[in-house]
Protein backbone atom coordinates (compact mmCIF):
# COMPACT_ATOMS: atom_id res chain seq x y z
CA UNK A 1 0.00 0.00 0.00
CA UNK A 2 1.38 3.35 -0.78
CA UNK A 3 2.06 5.63 1.94
CA UNK A 4 0.69 8.86 1.80
CA UNK A 5 2.93 11.98 1.50
CA UNK A 6 3.79 14.12 4.96
CA UNK A 7 2.80 17.25 4.81
CA UNK A 8 5.64 18.98 6.11
CA UNK A 9 6.14 22.78 6.93
CA UNK A 10 10.27 23.87 6.82
CA UNK A 11 11.52 26.29 9.21
CA UNK A 12 15.27 27.56 8.47
CA UNK A 13 17.98 29.81 7.97
CA UNK A 14 19.26 29.00 4.80
CA UNK A 15 22.53 28.36 4.82
CA UNK A 16 24.45 25.58 2.48
CA UNK A 17 23.25 22.81 3.74
CA UNK A 18 19.67 24.23 4.40
CA UNK A 19 19.55 24.53 0.31
CA UNK A 20 20.04 20.61 0.62
CA UNK A 21 17.16 20.11 3.22
CA UNK A 22 15.09 22.42 0.77
CA UNK A 23 16.13 19.91 -2.50
CA UNK A 24 15.11 17.40 -0.60
CA UNK A 25 11.58 18.16 1.02
CA UNK A 26 10.83 19.89 -2.35
CA UNK A 27 11.50 16.27 -4.51
CA UNK A 28 10.67 13.80 -3.00
CA UNK A 29 7.51 11.61 -3.48
CA UNK A 30 6.45 11.26 0.29
CA UNK A 31 6.91 14.67 1.37
CA UNK A 32 4.44 17.70 0.03
CA UNK A 33 6.19 20.66 1.14
CA UNK A 34 4.09 23.40 2.25
CA UNK A 35 5.55 26.52 2.90
CA UNK A 36 8.92 27.44 3.23
CA UNK A 37 9.42 30.52 6.61
CA UNK A 38 12.83 31.60 7.42
CA UNK A 39 14.51 32.87 10.77
CA UNK A 40 17.42 34.53 11.68
CA UNK A 41 20.53 32.24 12.34
CA UNK A 42 23.13 31.77 9.80
CA UNK A 43 22.71 34.99 8.33
CA UNK A 44 20.30 37.80 8.94
CA UNK A 45 16.76 37.31 8.16
CA UNK A 46 17.19 39.20 5.25
CA UNK A 47 19.51 37.55 3.75
CA UNK A 48 18.38 34.53 4.63
CA UNK A 49 15.08 34.87 3.26
CA UNK A 50 16.48 36.01 -0.24
CA UNK A 51 18.98 32.33 -0.26
CA UNK A 52 15.82 30.78 0.28
CA UNK A 53 14.03 32.41 -2.39
CA UNK A 54 17.00 31.53 -4.67
CA UNK A 55 17.06 28.36 -3.57
CA UNK A 56 13.73 26.98 -4.67
CA UNK A 57 14.15 29.12 -7.89
CA UNK A 58 17.32 26.84 -8.63
CA UNK A 59 15.78 23.53 -7.50
CA UNK A 60 12.62 24.29 -9.71
CA UNK A 61 9.71 24.82 -6.90
CA UNK A 62 8.60 28.28 -8.25
CA UNK A 63 5.11 27.01 -6.30
CA UNK A 64 6.94 27.16 -2.88
CA UNK A 65 5.99 29.92 -0.80
CA UNK A 66 8.93 31.72 1.46
CA UNK A 67 8.33 34.22 4.33
CA UNK A 68 10.36 35.82 6.21
CA UNK A 69 9.79 34.95 9.95
CA UNK A 70 11.59 36.09 13.07
CA UNK A 71 15.01 38.60 13.17
CA UNK A 72 16.60 38.53 16.24
CA UNK A 73 16.30 35.62 19.03
CA UNK A 74 13.16 35.87 21.69
CA UNK A 75 14.86 37.22 24.67
CA UNK A 76 18.46 38.34 23.17
CA UNK A 77 19.96 41.18 21.56
CA UNK A 78 21.03 39.83 18.27
CA UNK A 79 21.30 37.00 16.37
CA UNK A 80 24.71 34.65 16.97
CA UNK A 81 25.00 34.42 12.91
CA UNK A 82 28.21 32.09 11.14
CA UNK A 83 29.78 34.00 8.40
CA UNK A 84 32.99 31.86 9.18
CA UNK A 85 30.91 28.71 7.86
CA UNK A 86 28.44 30.05 5.61
CA UNK A 87 30.40 33.67 4.42
CA UNK A 88 28.85 37.02 4.04
CA UNK A 89 25.98 36.08 1.83
CA UNK A 90 24.80 32.97 4.15
CA UNK A 91 25.09 31.27 0.56
CA UNK A 92 28.64 31.48 -0.84
CA UNK A 93 30.31 29.95 -3.76
CA UNK A 94 33.97 29.35 -3.43
CA UNK A 95 35.48 32.25 -4.90
CA UNK A 96 33.30 34.32 -2.04
CA UNK A 97 29.67 36.36 -2.39
CA UNK A 98 26.15 34.65 -3.44
CA UNK A 99 26.81 31.73 -5.01
CA UNK A 100 22.99 31.06 -7.17
CA UNK A 101 21.44 33.81 -9.47
CA UNK A 102 19.04 35.93 -7.67
CA UNK A 103 15.60 34.66 -8.12
CA UNK A 104 13.15 36.38 -9.46
CA UNK A 105 10.57 35.22 -6.92
CA UNK A 106 9.27 37.50 -4.11
CA UNK A 107 8.73 36.36 -0.04
CA UNK A 108 5.33 36.52 0.71
CA UNK A 109 4.79 39.97 2.66
CA UNK A 110 2.41 38.62 5.73
CA UNK A 111 3.76 37.24 9.15
CA UNK A 112 5.24 33.93 9.22
CA UNK A 113 4.34 32.74 12.61
CA UNK A 114 0.22 33.74 11.24
CA UNK A 115 1.08 32.02 8.07
CA UNK A 116 2.09 29.51 9.52
CA UNK A 117 -0.41 28.85 11.79
CA UNK A 118 -3.19 29.29 8.96
CA UNK A 119 -1.10 26.67 6.83
CA UNK A 120 -0.96 23.92 9.41
CA UNK A 121 -4.70 24.42 10.33
CA UNK A 122 -5.67 24.01 7.11
CA UNK A 123 -4.02 21.11 5.89
CA UNK A 124 -4.43 19.28 9.02
CA UNK A 125 -7.93 19.55 8.55
CA UNK A 126 -7.07 17.91 5.37
CA UNK A 127 -5.64 14.70 6.56
CA UNK A 128 -6.93 11.66 7.64
CA UNK A 129 -7.68 11.48 11.86
CA UNK A 130 -4.80 11.15 13.87
CA UNK A 131 -2.09 12.34 10.99
CA UNK A 132 0.12 14.88 11.97
CA UNK A 133 1.89 17.53 10.35
CA UNK A 134 5.83 18.02 10.25
CA UNK A 135 7.12 21.20 11.49
CA UNK A 136 10.71 20.34 10.05
CA UNK A 137 12.82 23.33 11.77
CA UNK A 138 16.52 23.59 10.52
CA UNK A 139 17.32 26.92 12.44
CA UNK A 140 16.75 28.71 15.52
CA UNK A 141 13.74 27.24 17.30
CA UNK A 142 12.31 31.57 17.27
CA UNK A 143 9.40 31.01 14.84
CA UNK A 144 8.23 27.75 16.81
CA UNK A 145 8.42 29.34 20.11
CA UNK A 146 6.28 31.98 19.01
CA UNK A 147 3.97 30.28 17.37
CA UNK A 148 3.17 27.77 19.92
CA UNK A 149 3.09 30.31 22.06
CA UNK A 150 0.32 32.38 20.30
CA UNK A 151 -1.46 29.44 19.07
CA UNK A 152 -1.10 26.35 21.46
CA UNK A 153 -4.23 24.81 19.66
CA UNK A 154 -1.53 23.72 17.03
CA UNK A 155 0.37 22.26 19.15
CA UNK A 156 -1.51 18.40 19.08
CA UNK A 157 -1.85 18.99 14.70
CA UNK A 158 2.28 18.81 14.49
CA UNK A 159 5.16 16.64 14.88
CA UNK A 160 8.48 19.22 15.60
CA UNK A 161 11.78 17.31 14.05
CA UNK A 162 14.68 19.47 14.64
CA UNK A 163 18.19 19.51 13.60
CA UNK A 164 19.88 20.95 16.23
CA UNK A 165 21.23 20.03 20.04
CA UNK A 166 23.88 17.29 21.32
CA UNK A 167 24.67 15.03 23.75
CA UNK A 168 28.15 15.95 24.07
CA UNK A 169 30.27 18.30 22.13
CA UNK A 170 28.59 21.39 20.43
CA UNK A 171 30.34 23.26 17.82
CA UNK A 172 29.63 26.58 18.71
CA UNK A 173 30.25 26.37 22.29
CA UNK A 174 31.84 23.49 24.36
CA UNK A 175 28.39 21.60 24.96
CA UNK A 176 26.52 23.99 22.37
CA UNK A 177 25.01 23.64 19.13
CA UNK A 178 24.41 26.35 17.25
CA UNK A 179 20.88 26.44 16.38
CA UNK A 180 19.83 26.09 20.11
CA UNK A 181 22.59 27.99 21.35
CA UNK A 182 21.20 30.99 19.01
CA UNK A 183 18.05 31.38 21.10
CA UNK A 184 17.94 29.12 24.19
CA UNK A 185 14.90 30.80 25.26
CA UNK A 186 12.94 29.73 22.12
CA UNK A 187 14.22 26.14 22.37
CA UNK A 188 13.07 25.87 25.94
CA UNK A 189 9.48 27.13 25.21
CA UNK A 190 9.52 24.17 22.48
CA UNK A 191 10.95 21.21 24.45
CA UNK A 192 8.80 22.58 27.38
CA UNK A 193 5.56 22.65 25.27
CA UNK A 194 4.13 19.14 25.34
CA UNK A 195 4.48 18.97 21.19
CA UNK A 196 5.41 15.36 19.83
CA UNK A 197 9.42 16.46 19.13
CA UNK A 198 12.10 14.50 17.65
CA UNK A 199 15.74 16.37 17.37
CA UNK A 200 18.85 15.16 15.21
CA UNK A 201 21.53 16.33 17.14
CA UNK A 202 25.20 16.92 15.98
CA UNK A 203 26.48 13.22 16.88
CA UNK A 204 24.43 12.03 14.36
CA UNK A 205 25.28 14.90 11.32
CA UNK A 206 28.31 14.41 11.85
CA UNK A 207 28.39 10.82 10.29
CA UNK A 208 26.83 12.65 6.57
CA UNK A 209 29.66 13.45 5.06
CA UNK A 210 30.31 14.54 1.77
CA UNK A 211 32.80 12.92 0.67
CA UNK A 212 34.82 13.23 -3.01
CA UNK A 213 32.57 9.97 -3.52
CA UNK A 214 29.66 11.73 -2.62
CA UNK A 215 30.62 15.07 -5.28
CA UNK A 216 30.76 13.13 -7.47
CA UNK A 217 27.61 11.81 -7.53
CA UNK A 218 26.09 15.07 -6.81
CA UNK A 219 28.05 16.01 -10.01
CA UNK A 220 26.32 13.16 -12.05
CA UNK A 221 29.97 11.78 -13.04
CA UNK A 222 31.72 8.24 -12.08
CA UNK A 223 35.63 8.18 -10.87
CA UNK A 224 37.36 7.85 -14.07
CA UNK A 225 35.00 10.55 -15.78
CA UNK A 226 37.44 13.73 -15.09
CA UNK A 227 39.23 13.88 -18.80
CA UNK A 228 42.16 16.80 -18.90
CA UNK A 229 41.28 18.81 -21.65
CA UNK A 230 45.02 19.32 -23.08
CA UNK A 231 45.85 15.87 -23.18
CA UNK A 232 42.48 13.18 -23.14
CA UNK A 233 44.20 11.82 -19.73
CA UNK A 234 42.09 10.16 -17.18
CA UNK A 235 43.17 11.16 -13.71
CA UNK A 236 42.05 9.16 -10.55
CA UNK A 237 41.68 10.81 -7.53
CA UNK A 238 44.30 8.79 -5.94
CA UNK A 239 46.87 11.03 -7.99
CA UNK A 240 45.39 14.10 -6.63
CA UNK A 241 45.41 16.33 -3.29
CA UNK A 242 41.75 16.34 -2.01
CA UNK A 243 40.79 19.74 -2.72
CA UNK A 244 42.30 19.49 -6.38
CA UNK A 245 40.09 16.44 -6.56
CA UNK A 246 36.99 18.49 -5.42
CA UNK A 247 37.54 21.38 -7.99
CA UNK A 248 38.23 19.15 -11.27
CA UNK A 249 35.08 17.51 -9.61
CA UNK A 250 33.44 20.55 -10.34
CA UNK A 251 34.43 20.95 -13.34
CA UNK A 252 33.40 18.05 -14.60
CA UNK A 253 29.60 18.67 -13.24
CA UNK A 254 27.23 17.30 -15.89
CA UNK A 255 24.56 20.66 -15.53
CA UNK A 256 24.92 23.56 -14.29
CA UNK A 257 22.77 22.85 -11.51
CA UNK A 258 24.90 20.06 -10.19
CA UNK A 259 27.61 22.19 -10.87
CA UNK A 260 25.95 24.84 -8.19
CA UNK A 261 25.55 22.55 -5.69
CA UNK A 262 29.00 21.34 -5.77
CA UNK A 263 30.12 24.48 -5.44
CA UNK A 264 28.02 24.61 -2.73
CA UNK A 265 29.30 22.14 -0.87
CA UNK A 266 32.92 22.79 -1.89
CA UNK A 267 32.35 25.93 -0.14
CA UNK A 268 31.23 24.30 2.94
CA UNK A 269 34.08 21.91 2.80
CA UNK A 270 36.42 24.48 3.42
CA UNK A 271 35.25 26.22 6.14
CA UNK A 272 35.06 23.10 7.98
CA UNK A 273 38.04 22.02 7.16
CA UNK A 274 39.25 25.60 8.53
CA UNK A 275 36.97 25.83 11.13
CA UNK A 276 36.51 22.57 12.80
CA UNK A 277 39.23 20.25 11.02
CA UNK A 278 37.03 18.23 9.31
CA UNK A 279 38.45 16.25 6.29
CA UNK A 280 34.70 16.62 4.40
CA UNK A 281 31.60 18.69 5.46
CA UNK A 282 28.54 17.30 7.18
CA UNK A 283 24.99 18.09 5.88
CA UNK A 284 23.15 18.58 9.17
CA UNK A 285 19.61 19.74 8.06
CA UNK A 286 18.73 17.55 5.52
CA UNK A 287 18.98 14.93 8.33
CA UNK A 288 16.11 16.51 9.63
CA UNK A 289 13.97 16.23 6.35
CA UNK A 290 15.07 12.29 5.76
CA UNK A 291 13.53 11.21 9.19
CA UNK A 292 9.88 12.41 8.48
CA UNK A 293 10.76 10.64 4.86
CA UNK A 294 12.25 7.13 6.19
CA UNK A 295 12.18 7.41 9.70
CA UNK A 296 13.43 3.75 9.56
CA UNK A 297 16.46 4.68 8.60
CA UNK A 298 17.02 6.08 11.92
CA UNK A 299 17.57 4.71 15.71
CA UNK A 300 15.89 6.84 18.12
CA UNK A 301 16.20 6.65 22.04
CA UNK A 302 13.04 8.53 23.77
CA UNK A 303 14.90 10.52 26.64
CA UNK A 304 14.11 13.67 28.37
CA UNK A 305 15.93 16.64 27.32
CA UNK A 306 16.45 20.30 29.08
CA UNK A 307 17.49 23.58 27.26
CA UNK A 308 20.39 25.68 29.57
CA UNK A 309 19.15 29.57 29.66
CA UNK A 310 21.17 30.79 32.90
CA UNK A 311 24.56 30.19 32.68
CA UNK A 312 27.31 31.51 31.29
CA UNK A 313 29.49 29.20 30.17
CA UNK A 314 26.58 26.89 28.54
CA UNK A 315 23.66 28.66 28.30
CA UNK A 316 22.00 26.65 24.85
CA UNK A 317 23.18 23.51 25.95
CA UNK A 318 20.61 20.41 25.57
CA UNK A 319 21.05 18.30 28.65
CA UNK A 320 20.09 14.77 27.49
CA UNK A 321 18.91 12.37 30.22
CA UNK A 322 20.09 9.30 28.42
CA UNK A 323 20.08 7.05 30.96
CA UNK A 324 16.95 8.73 32.83
CA UNK A 325 18.77 9.47 36.41
CA UNK A 326 16.08 12.10 36.92
CA UNK A 327 13.25 9.68 36.50
CA UNK A 328 11.20 12.33 34.68
CA UNK A 329 9.46 11.82 31.74
CA UNK A 330 10.81 11.58 28.29
CA UNK A 331 9.31 14.77 26.21
CA UNK A 332 11.71 14.29 23.06
CA UNK A 333 13.07 11.54 20.92
CA UNK A 334 16.75 11.79 20.42
CA UNK A 335 18.36 10.26 17.26
CA UNK A 336 21.12 8.11 17.65
CA UNK A 337 22.11 6.90 14.76
CA UNK A 338 21.41 6.95 10.58
CA UNK A 339 22.24 4.63 7.53
CA UNK A 340 24.64 6.96 6.04
CA UNK A 341 24.07 5.23 2.80
CA UNK A 342 20.29 5.44 2.98
CA UNK A 343 20.38 8.82 3.74
CA UNK A 344 23.10 9.53 0.27
CA UNK A 345 20.17 7.69 -1.95
CA UNK A 346 17.76 9.45 -0.60
CA UNK A 347 20.00 13.03 -1.32
CA UNK A 348 21.07 11.80 -4.88
CA UNK A 349 17.53 11.02 -5.45
CA UNK A 350 16.41 14.01 -4.81
CA UNK A 351 19.08 16.22 -6.49
CA UNK A 352 18.44 14.33 -9.65
CA UNK A 353 14.71 15.17 -9.45
CA UNK A 354 15.70 19.30 -9.23
CA UNK A 355 18.53 18.50 -11.68
CA UNK A 356 15.59 17.81 -14.19
CA UNK A 357 13.21 20.96 -13.65
CA UNK A 358 16.22 23.94 -12.49
CA UNK A 359 15.86 27.05 -14.81
CA UNK A 360 19.29 26.78 -14.12
CA UNK A 361 20.24 24.52 -16.95
CA UNK A 362 18.65 27.50 -19.11
CA UNK A 363 21.55 29.51 -18.57
CA UNK A 364 24.44 29.73 -20.46
CA UNK A 365 26.95 29.96 -17.02
CA UNK A 366 26.20 30.48 -13.35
Amino acid sequence: MRREPAKLWLDCDPGHDDAMAIILAGHNRLVNLIGVSTVAGNQTVAKVTQNALDIVHAAGLPLIEVVAGLGKPLLRHSAILCPEIHGDSGLDGPEGGPLLPKSPLKANPGKAVLIMFEAIQEHYMQKPEGEKIRLVCIGPLSNAAILFTLYPEVIPMVEVVLMGGCLGVGNTGPVMEFNIQTDPEAAKVVFECGVKLTMIPLEVTHTVLATPEVLRAVAGISENDTRDETNGDLHSSQNMTPSADCAHIASRARTLFRKAMVHLLLFFAETYRTEFEFPHPPLHDPCAVAYVIAPEIFKVRDMRVDIEVCSEVSAGQTVCDRWNSSKRSPNCSVAMEVDVNSFWRLMQEAIAAADAVSPLNNLATL
